[in-house]
């Protein structure tokens, strides 16, 4: 089993432990004029093609969507985003909201902070981030997206709509 293999395998058991029986919302963040900071759009509007009424697709400004997110009352709210956590490029991670690092190049950070908050507050959520070590590379304006964090994509998608259709079912 290659690292990347044992990683996701590790995701899936930790989002497995988090989402069982519980509401989600999912929203992707991003920008897609920076490479690999469009991971979490990208991952967002795959998924909303499937199960659109628990995905938001909230581009860099995910503030402007914490009202609506909070008004389907989740449970959790997971975060889809590119996050500079000093892993390998494309390498995955599932952490507590209030527990991201800034990372350079991304313009959300700020927001998503007080997002995760208001969501914890009002809807009495716990809000998570689902997230892709970018190449930091690959975060400026006009970047193309990078091989790992383009394969971390796909697979974070399949796992995603394995889980949420499964739990639907």
């Amino acid at each position: 089993m290659s690292p990347s293999d044992a990683n996701l395998k590790d995701i899936r058991a930790r989002l497995g432990e988090l989402v069982t029986g519980r509401k989600i919302v999912l929203m992707g963040v991003g920008n897609e004029l920076r490479g690999d900071d469009a991971f979490g759009v990208w991952l967002g509007e795959r998924i909303e093609h499937r199960i659109p009424q628990r995905v938001f697709v909230t581009h860099d400004l995910p503030e402007d969507y914490a009202v609506k997110a909070a008004d389907l009352r989740p449970d959790i709210v997971i975060v889809l985003d590119a996050t500079n956590f000093g892993g390998e490029p494309g390498e995955k991670h599932l952490v507590a909201a209030r527990d991201v690092p800034p990372t350079p190049g991304v313009t959300h950070r700020p927001s998503l902070e007080m997002m995760a908050r208001f969501i914890e507050l009002d809807a009495g959520a716990e809000t998570w981030v689902l997230g892709v070590q970018p190449q930091m590379d690959s975060v400026g304006v006009g970047s193309e997206m990078s091989a790992p964090v383009a394969a971390a994509l796909d697979a974070l998608e399949a796992m995603l709509l394995e889980m949420l259709l499964a739990a639907e079912a």
